[in-house]
């Protein structure tokens, strides 16, 4: 009885077959398989400034500048339901806290620069319990530019410390382009215009890394 079955269902079993071991060799194998370019980067070594460079100012501020929402929409969207609010406008590597790109007017109130991660105060338009900052460095501590504007993806790199190579050079950026010009001694009271990204990591305190701050006077 049992061949009679066999003999009438030798294709279903054989096609069970395969199947299971495809999907054996796809978890096993074809999990660790790289491309030519995959290999061609790990000879060759992975170079985070020229990355970023290729990218800076083609598709990171222009990403920004095009496609940040106003800060307080995103404050108050977050506020509001936060879970949909992430989804919706967010970006993150992993499991780590979602980052949006934002714009926004606001008066600078005060300076800081006792501590490595300084910052500049910010008034904004419409009020809010949090405390507002533009990082000035020169700590920035988050990756909220890098994650935010979503097309620098984690599985797109060999290793997490290309990844966070990314992320340090464009700090570098920030540091050196956006922040370095500023007249830092004469900044307070003014009213500025600003583009850039936050990290949603806590309620109390947000930290704008800017892409772009003009004066309004």
């Amino acid at each position: 009885m049992v061949n009679k079955f066999v003999s009438k269902n030798i294709y279903i079993l054989l096609s069970i077959l395969f199947f299971c071991i495809f999907i054996l060799y796809s978890f096993f194998y074809a999990s660790v398989i790289r491309t030519v370019e995959e290999d061609q980067l790990i000879k060759k070594g992975f170079d985070a400034k020229a990355y970023v460079e290729n990218i800076w100012k083609s598709k990171i501020i222009p990403t920004i500048s095009e496609e940040a929402k106003d800060i307080t929409f995103i404050l108050d969207e977050l506020f509001k339901n936060k879970e949909v609010a992430e989804e919706k406008y967010g970006g993150r590597s992993g499991t780590g806290s979602y980052s949006f790109m934002i714009k926004g007017k606001g008066e600078v109130t005060s300076l800081n620069t006792a501590s490595r991660v300084g910052t500049l105060s910010i008034k904004l338009e419409k009020k809010y319990d949090s405390e507002i900052f533009i990082t000035l460095g020169p700590v920035i501590k988050k990756d909220s530019i890098r994650d935010a504007v979503k097309f620098i993806k984690f599985n797109d790199f060999v290793n997490q410390l290309d990844f966070a190579d990314v992320s340090r050079v464009i700090k570098v950026r920030v540091l050196n382009e956006i922040i370095g010009p500023l007249n830092l001694k004469e900044i307070t009271g003014k009213k500025i215009n600003f583009e850039g990204a936050i990290t949603f990591d806590r309620n109390d305190k947000i930290y704008i890394t800017p892409t772009n701050i003009d004066f309004l006077d």
